[in-house]
């Protein structure tokens, strides 16, 4: 075998391994609503899950902090960023899938925390609103009118507020993703200081006024809890996706983030029951395909007009 076929081999096995990569960190996001949503209709509610969340998860990035510190974020910034990603956007977010689908929740917050993330990108980090982006900004909305059609008509109780709650979490998790980038945090040490605050600030909260149920439920779901939501969304997903990105570019990369709706979507058929409408289908592929085409994963057609050429001077 010579150089270049073992180079050739070297390039598909590193692109398998990407995608790969990718594909673990999407399931895992896709996942979340649906397997909290499973929590909360078990014997959980959504204190117990946040407390699992971000206990384990502080736990297990205590040593980051402790050596790193908060690398000159300052206090009143660690507390922002652990606002929008803490223990608040846990809450919200469970708390919503207590009234409506997990299917709306892996559609509808992504879509919002997109959409209101390219806006304070535009804002306060200078980047453009270009007419790919404001054409994929266009068709999320779309898209989560669809979703939302039954609710904002009055047909499905109390759902429209879920979504409202939904709607957000999107905005807590934007906030997040703008104030990280605008004071350059890395993704792994910003985790860090969201779960490690997070678990100093609630954990005492927590066991002294209100009444924990992690102590009465099952151990099996507990552990389950524990592990998927502190350890697989907390952290793996994020390890999974840098390292996605670091093989295939952040081009590539950005496309598992446009399948979270999908996975979340499919996934909560078997798990919950929960089986979409017409115009909920309708709204994932509006809300997919915007998605891609704010984030450059979909490029649209350039069409330019043929200039009319000038008619000969008369002699």
């Amino acid at each position: 075998m010579n150089a270049a076929n073992q180079a050739d081999d070297a390039h598909h096995i590193n692109f398998r391994t990407g995608m790969i990569y990718g594909t673990a960190a999407a399931i895992i996001w896709g996942a979340w609503p649906v397997f909290s949503r499973l929590g909360v209709d078990q014997t959980l509610n959504a204190f117990d899950i946040a407390a699992l969340r971000f206990g384990v998860a502080g736990l297990v990035l205590l040593p980051l902090i402790w050596r790193h510190a908060l690398k000159g974020l300052g206090w009143q910034r660690a507390l922002f960023l652990s606002f929008g990603a803490g223990v608040p956007y846990v809450l919200i977010m469970v708390g919503g899938l207590s009234l409506a689908p997990a299917g709306h929740a892996g559609v509808i917050t992504p879509s919002v925390m997109l959409f209101c993330s390219t806006i304070g990108s535009c804002v306060y980090l200078g980047d453009k609103m270009t007419k790919a982006r404001t054409i994929g900004m266009g068709a999320i909305i779309v898209g989560v009118g669809l979703i939302g059609w039954r609710a904002m008509a009055g047909n499905a109780g109390a759902v429209w507020l879920g979504d409202l709650m939904f709607a957000g979490g999107g905005m807590l998790w934007a906030s997040y993703t703008v104030a990280a980038r605008r004071w350059k945090v890395e993704p792994m040490h910003a985790v860090a200081i969201v779960s490690v605050v997070s678990m100093a600030l609630y954990l005492p909260v927590y066991f002294a006024a209100m009444e924990p149920r992690i102590f009465d439920a099952p151990l099996g779901e507990v552990l389950f809890q524990a592990g998927f939501q502190g350890v697989l969304t907390a952290i793996g997903a994020l390890v999974f996706y840098t390292r996605s990105v670091a093989i295939l570019g952040a081009g590539r990369g950005a496309i598992f983030a446009a399948l979270v709706p999908a996975v979340t979507i499919l996934l909560a058929m078997p798990v919950l029951g929960e089986h979409p409408t017409a115009n909920e289908i309708v709204g994932v592929v509006a809300v997919s395909f915007g998605m891609a085409v704010a984030m450059g994963i979909v490029r649209l057609p350039v069409v330019r007009l043929a200039s009319r050429s000038k008619p000969p001077a008369q002699p």
